[in-house]
């Protein structure tokens, strides 16, 4: 029978909560089972925490940080709702909270699947996207009623689950804010600065304050890349035929000890061949048409050379 008393007494001591992980945001205290308080029992608190007494569902008392030897006076709402005063011999039962108030940095974000955006130059375009935001726990309370519930402790990987779905949902009025696919990277501050906009309010009805959201990164999806990645070569090569028989040069190259599907090789060779023909039929046909050769300012039909009146309208071709 002695092992309880030792463990009894030993609860008549001191509550308090260390988080060596760094990441609990709510804790209870014992996790199992109920505090039990007696007069002169300590509960320490921490920088960068809070203690909350929870009687049988209804929130009693809140203690900043600091050393509290409990007593009747310093605790009167658990008291009054228990109905009971602490003594030496009979403990007050209650749940037992602390709650973690220092600041959270560069918790990451992202988004699970695309956003649709429509932008003004190309339409609707899927878009990825992923960042930074800080996080502050500023009001137990609310905290502990919105998203605790009959939880032992909340992590801020539950709540970075929860902040992710509310950013998934935000995002798509944020984007409004870039108009071309073009500005998309460089309105990067302008998006951050409207999610954090959207975001605050959402978060405060939990008790919980947001800050320094950065959108680090905003990425249309790949095949739109490959898309804008074309475009480029092909306003820097010039004429689109060229880009097409360089596509066709390159993909050839590839192919040779690279395993690749032999009827893409052939598809590569029909268009490189046909692209050819076309090149050399158009060159044969200018250098078939004598120079000297008339069109007809009023219709545009090509004349042959000594015929005064078209052939095609009638009227007479000024040489």
């Amino acid at each position: 029978m002695a092992k309880p008393r030792e463990q009894l007494l030993f609860f008549r001591g001191i509550y308090e909560f260390e988080d060596p992980s760094g990441g609990l945001l709510a804790a209870r205290v014992p996790q199992v089972g109920t505090a039990d308080l007696f007069r002169d029992t300590v509960v320490l608190v921490r920088p960068n925490q809070c203690a909350m007494f929870v009687y049988e569902g209804k929130i009693a008392e809140i203690l900043g940080e600091g050393t509290h030897r409990l007593e009747n006076r310093n605790i009167p709402i658990l008291t009054r709702l228990a109905g009971w005063k602490l003594s030496f011999q009979s403990p007050l039962r209650c749940d037992l909270w602390f709650f973690a108030t220092n600041v959270f940095p560069a918790r990451r974000w992202g988004t699970s699947h695309p956003v649709i955006h429509k932008f003004r130059s190309v339409g609707t375009v899927p878009i990825r996207a992923y960042g930074n935001l800080t996080v502050v726990l500023k009001d137990p309370e609310t905290f502990y009623l919105n998203l605790v519930g009959s939880r032992t402790s909340y992590d801020i990987t539950d709540l970075e689950a929860y902040l992710q779905g509310h950013i998934l949902e935000l995002l798509p009025q944020a984007l409004q804010v870039v108009e071309n696919i073009t500005e998309l990277n460089v309105l990067q501050d302008e998006v951050s600065q409207r999610l954090e906009e959207l975001l605050k309010p959402v978060a405060e009805r939990d008790g919980l304050e947001i800050r320094d959201i950065q959108v680090l990164s905003l990425l249309p999806s790949q095949e739109v890349l490959e898309a804008l990645s074309a475009k480029t070569a092909m306003n820097l090569i010039g004429d689109k035929r060229e880009y097409l028989l360089y596509k066709a040069a390159n993909s050839l190259e590839g192919w040779e000890g690279s395993g690749s599907d032999p009827m893409q090789m052939m598809m590569g060779l029909m268009l490189g061949k046909g692209l050819f023909n076309m090149d050399y039929h158009e060159k044969e046909r200018k250098a078939l048409e004598p120079a000297n050769r008339v069109t007809c300012t009023a219709c545009s039909h090509p004349t042959e050379p000594g015929h005064r009146f078209c052939p095609n309208c009638g009227k007479e071709v000024n040489p």
